[in-house]
Order: C-alpha cells, then structure tokens, then sequence
C-alpha cells in the first residue's frame, strides 16, 4: 500500500526570523484493521464498516471524490489510518489556507485500492501561553475560540516559539487507505433451520424412481366342463299285430 503524502505547513517566505520558521508536524495515528462493508449509501455519500472487533466505522468521501473505486456491501476490506495534525507561523499578508480533499485508486496485487485524504486548515490568532500547563489558547478566523493543551513535546517546542498576538497556520489530516480484498462474506447460516433439498432436485429424484408395478389379480378358477347330457333311450318298436 502506498503511502500518502501528508504535507503540512504552508509557504515560508524568505528573509524572515527565524522564529518566523517554527513549525512543528506530528502523527497522532497510525493504525491498520479489517473490515468488512455493511452498507454503501450513494446519496449520502458514505461507508458503513464493520472492524473485525464489531466496531462500525463511516466513512464520508463527499462529493469532490470521483474516482472511488466501486465498493458492494459484504466487501472485505485492508484498511489504514493516519491522522497527523501540523502548525507554521504564517507569513505576513499570505492568502488564508484552504481546506481540500486529495483522492487516489489503482491496484496492489490485483486487488482494487483507494486513498481519501482531507486536509482541515484553518488559521488562528495565539491569545495565551502558558509553558508550565502546556496550554495554548487561540482564536481562529471564524471567530472561535479554543484552547489546546499539548501533550506531544514537538507540539510544546513549538508552542516555545510563540508569542501572543501570533499568527499560525494549523493543518490537520485524516486520510484512509483501502484495499478491496475481492472476496464477499458468505452469508450467515442458521444451525437450527430445516434442511430442504432443492425442489429441482427434488423433481430429478422422482423422476428417476420407477413405479411399483400394480400386483395381478389371481387367476380364477376354470369352471368345470358341462357334462354332456345322456342321449334319450330309443323307444321300442310297434309291435305290429298278428295275422
């Protein structure tokens, strides 16, 4: 899988202080899991995904991603985050920072991939320092207000650097990388369902098994001959008188 790149920062002009180049870049996460996909909703734009640990992740690509490679439910998937978070001192009249949304896909080992990467940038007036809490106070340029307290040391050499009245530019990025590993969960099956032959199969059996032949009726018995009547006695001949 190929990495990302996650570049944080903006332009630093030339000839400044070099405390004009502070800046300070860290990974907050770097994790890797399976997953498989429960739902793909095409309106809204996003993923429904099942960890391996039944955790369910969303996944929102937004409508600047085009090219994401076509994903089904039951999908199993290589997942990867990475989650970095940066700051710089701006330099004088530079042009606000942009937030964008880079994308990625082509093929690892046959297999389809993508890369979603949102860059979240925004810039902000330092109000408060205080060195000893590691705690940063600062305005952005919506007019909200936030405090931050650094646990990470780069954060807090940086912040070292700073001085109230300020201005920084912050970057964070979350991306995720996928890889679809081709092969669909198989459905669940319920031990305790009946098993049922198929009703094609079912059909081909009778088909094959032949009748019971109907059993003959016995054979009656001959009815005795006629015994042939007795012919009738001749009857005596006239006896003619004497002359």
């Amino acid at each position: 899988m190929a990495a990302c790149a996650l570049t944080v920062g903006g332009v630093v002009a030339a000839g400044l202080p070099s405390a004009a180049h502070a800046q300070a870049s860290v990974l907050l996460k770097n994790q890797s899991a399976k997953a498989v996909v429960e739902t793909v909703d095409h309106d809204a734009r996003e993923l429904l995904l099942r960890e391996a640990n039944g955790h369910l992740i969303t996944i929102e690509y937004g409508s600047a991603v085009r090219d994401l490679p076509h994903v089904n439910a039951g999908d199993k998937l290589s997942i990867r985050f990475v989650e970095t978070l940066g700051a710089v001192i701006a330099p004088p009249d530079s042009p606000l920072p942009e937030s964008t949304l880079t994308t990625a896909k082509g093929y690892v080992h046959g297999h389809p991939r993508g890369v979603i990467a949102a860059f979240r940038r925004e810039r902000a007036t330092v109000q408060s320092i205080d060195l000893t809490t590691h705690t940063l106070s600062f305005v952005t340029t919506d007019g909200e207000s936030h405090i931050a307290v650094l646990r990470i040391k780069a954060m807090q050499d940086f912040m070292a650097t700073l001085k109230v009245g300020d201005v920084i530019d912050i970057t964070r990025t979350e991306s995720i990388s996928y890889v679809i590993l081709n092969d669909t969960a198989a459905p669940a099956v319920d031990p305790n369902a009946p098993v049922q032959a198929p009703a094609d199969a079912a059909a081909g059996a009778a088909a094959t098994v032949p009748a019971v032949p109907a059993v003959p009726a016995a054979p009656g018995v001959p009815a005795a001959p006629a015994v042939p009547a007795a012919p009738a006695a001749p009857s005596a001949p006239a006896v003619s008188p004497a002359q």
